[in-house]
């Protein structure tokens, strides 16, 4: 598997090329990132065999980002695109032996490139000897040397300067404490890499770096903390299964530790083994306030479960846990005591009254708990292929009513699992709802704290795909049509003006438009209007969609020359038979 690194500020890119490189090569896994100092974070933490990046973004720019790569990970090949280049920075980064391609580009072209560069990377790596045998033999020899050291999910770099490690780098940390954690690690794969320039951080001898992490590690297998860490992130990635046996191995061996009983009363199935577990976290770690918290969620929804039991003249036998905060629920339970949190989509979950209770402060701990687990799981699915994660980002999101980022990720928890029917139909609850919704541009304003950009750079992902243009000012609308028209194998092009509108007619020859009347700069009668008097694109079907629903204004369309009109809100699939009808062939 090869981990590609994709950066560029435009959102809907991002999504297209990771769709299309993740379908066509199972090979490939996409990591995005939308800057450059997002995308150096993720270097830093992440196993990364190729860069792809634009040059203008926020915050750090490719050019910038380029720059540190050549100081921090000058073993990583770097692929540009970009739509605002020159002859002079093509020349440049050519000349760096950085590939440069141009927007909009052709899909099988970057997918050559990418196969190209990877084939082209050789890795020197070593098996079979311990980290700290080699660090020695470096000593000895008084190498000049850059090691990349992963360790399952783990990745660290040892900066060696004539056998003597001068810094390191492994997640948070730097300089001793990172060469301590690196070389503490287990079934290390070790990696050779030209030499970097690094500040000194560490004057310590090898000697003293190698004895100190021999003692942090003795001390970290006799508390167990090594397999707490492995339960944690299996328990985080909904594995519970393979969980609970290390917690129940290490609790074993270490009956003392406060954090494994947390985490096991996370995954138990009952109240009475939830209960006996944060007993006994309380007397070990009283003061640890997420134990405290933990123990108040619990006692609240207790006394709430114990009640509906007496009403129900019931025992309740087993439960659920919520998943964006851990606290237990009946096992047929549809949102949580505590955060008040919805577990799967239904349509209470489209209700503003129900979705959100009126209780002082229960907003504000809804809120919290939900972005803490949108962290937890953008976080899994960063590190391994996850289809709960997925689902369960995507839920955080609508939970919130953030509809396009859940929409997002809902669309891709369908591509990951296309034989599990329940998900598809969940998606098209929600794109259902959305397409409903009178104004759509409404539900929009909770995705937009930041400064959006509409434009969307063409990707071809096969010449077997129609292509339809979608134009549409409202980032939210333009979603639900993106993802209900990609769900039926369309291949859509979004424009959010006229002006964009027409410029990508002529870069990308759609075989049908879905326009809306209501547009900045340039409404929909105008936009119609050019398009049919232009001789390429007379001819191409083009469906008015509008919130003007009267007779005049579907004459107008009519006039235009418009094939069909659709009012909001609409109906996706009533929108699907006739774009069918209209492009027969994919009928």
């Amino acid at each position: 598997m090869h981990n590609i690194l994709m950066v560029d500020d435009e959102k809907a890119f991002l999504q297209a090329v990771k769709e299309g490189l993740e379908l066509i090569d199972k090979e490939l896994r996409v990591i995005t990132a939308h800057n450059g100092k997002d995308a150096l974070e993720i270097m830093a933490s992440s196993a990364i065999d190729l860069a792809v990046t634009d040059l203008r973004m926020p915050i750090m720019d490719g050019y910038e980002l380029i720059a540190q790569m050549s100081q921090r990970h000058q073993e990583i090949p770097v692929i540009v695109l970009t739509a605002f280049g020159s002859a002079e920075i093509k020349g440049r980064l050519i000349q760096q032996g950085t590939v440069y391609l141009e927007k909009p580009i052709d899909f099988n072209v970057l997918l050559g490139e990418i196969t190209k560069s990877l084939n082209n990377r050789v890795r020197n790596t070593i098996h079979g000897f311990s980290l700290v045998s080699f660090l020695q033999l470096f000593e000895i020899e008084q190498k000049t040397k850059t090691l990349k050291i992963t360790s399952q999910n783990k990745l660290g770099y040892l900066y060696i300067e004539r056998g003597a490690i001068i810094d390191a780098v492994a997640f948070h940390l730097k300089g001793k404490d990172a060469a301590i954690e690196i070389i503490g690690w287990d079934n290390t794969e070790i990696e050779l890499l030209p030499p970097v320039h690094k500040q000194k951080r560490i004057t310590s001898s090898l000697m003293h770096i190698l004895l100190k992490a021999s003692h942090v590690k003795d001390e970290s297998m006799a508390s167990g903390d090594h397999l707490l860490d492995d339960a944690v992130r299996l328990v985080q990635g909904c594995h519970f299964k393979k969980a609970r046996p290390i917690l129940t191995k290490l609790l074993k061996n270490s009956p003392r530790n406060a954090k494994a009983w947390l985490w096991y009363s996370r995954i138990s199935g009952s109240l009475r083994a939830i209960e006996l577990s944060l007993t006994n976290a309380r007397k070990l770690a009283p003061e640890n306030m997420e134990i405290i918290n933990e123990i108040k969620k619990f006692n609240a929804v207790s006394l709430i479960l114990n009640a509906q039991n007496q009403i129900n003249s019931q025992t309740l036998k087993s439960i659920r846990h919520c998943p964006f905060c851990w606290t237990p629920a009946q096992i047929d339970a549809s949102k949580c005591h505590y955060c008040n949190a919805y577990f799967f989509i239904h349509k209470q979950i489209f209700n503003p009254t129900l979705r959100k209770n009126n209780r002082p402060g229960q907003n504000q701990v809804r809120e919290t708990v939900l972005n803490n687990a949108i962290i937890r799981y953008t976080e899994v699915i960063g590190r391994e292929k996850n289809i709960t994660a997925n689902y369960y980002l995507g839920l955080a999101h609508l939970n919130l009513a953030q509809w396009e980022k859940a929409i997002t990720r809902l669309h891709q928890t369908v591509k990951l699992a296309p034989e599990k029917k329940q998900f598809a139909e969940q998606l098209r609850m929600v794109l259902n709802y959305i397409a409903s919704i009178r104004p759509a541009a409404d539900l929009s304003k909770p995705d937009m704290p930041e400064k959006q950009n509409h434009s969307s750079q063409e990707v071809f992902l096969g010449p077997d795909r129609k292509k339809i243009l979608v134009v549409e000012d409202s980032s939210t609308t333009r979603k639900v049509i993106a993802v209900t028209l990609s769900q039926n194998d369309y291949h859509v092009i979004e424009a959010s003006d006229g002006i964009e509108a027409l410029s990508r007619l002529n870069e990308h020859k759609p075989d049908l438009i879905i326009l809306d009347i209501i547009l900045p700069k340039m409404d929909g009668y105008k936009i119609l209007s050019i398009i049919k008097s232009n001789s390429d694109f007379k001819e191409t079907p083009v469906i008015m969609l509008t919130s003007k629903d009267s007779f005049f204004s579907k004459m107008k369309g009519r006039i235009a020359g418009s094939t069909a009109y659709l009012t909001k809100p609409f109906d996706p699939q009533k929108l699907l038979e006739i774009i069918r009808k209209n492009l027969p062939k994919l009928s």
